[in-house]
């Protein structure tokens, strides 16, 4: 009982200079990602809004084949 609760401690300790670094750098980038993510989810609402999003899904299906097989 007492290594399964220290054990997530243990890992915390071992692995939170990486775990900053991550942090530092996703705030570096945080706006721009936003931003990036913003205009996409504003072009696939344009696409669903004007019926667009089976063409461009099957364009994106007939380029990378790997999609099909993720789900």
């Amino acid at each position: 009982y007492s290594l399964g609760l220290a054990l997530p401690f243990l890992g915390t300790a071992l692995f939170i200079e990486h775990f900053r670094r991550r942090v530092r750098w996703f705030s570096r980038w945080s706006r721009l990602l936003r931003v990036f993510a913003g205009l996409v989810l504003v072009v696939m609402g344009v696409l669903v809004l004007t019926g667009q999003m089976t063409l461009f899904a099957s364009w994106m299906l007939s380029t990378f084949p790997v999609l099909g097989r993720l789900g």
